[in-house]
């Protein structure tokens, strides 16, 4: 390989021929406040069901890094494969 490296260009750009699927794709900042809000849900309930403090989602709502943990939950139940059910602690 002559790069190991992984830049935030081709994180953005797929190579060619490459395919993206719809569930391999991430949330934006933007997207994640719109998919609450479409909820109509407020921070502290959509936060909640992933063991995230209200103020702490504000943060990721913002920019803020959203820890991996977190991150695969909230993609799993973006995408239809975990339910409010799967999530109660």
């Amino acid at each position: 390989m002559a790069n190991d490296f992984v830049t935030e260009a081709s994180l953005r750009e797929p190579a060619a021929g490459t395919v993206l699927k719809p569930a391999s794709l991430a949330l934006s900042v933007g997207d994640l406040k719109k998919y609450r809000i479409s909820k109509r849900e407020s921070q502290e309930k959509f936060w909640g069901r992933f063991g995230v403090t209200q103020s702490s989602g504000s943060r990721f709502e913002t920019g803020l890094a959203i820890p991996a943990p977190v991150a695969l939950l909230l993609k799993l139940y973006v995408n239809g494969k975990l339910n409010d059910g799967d999530l109660l602690g």
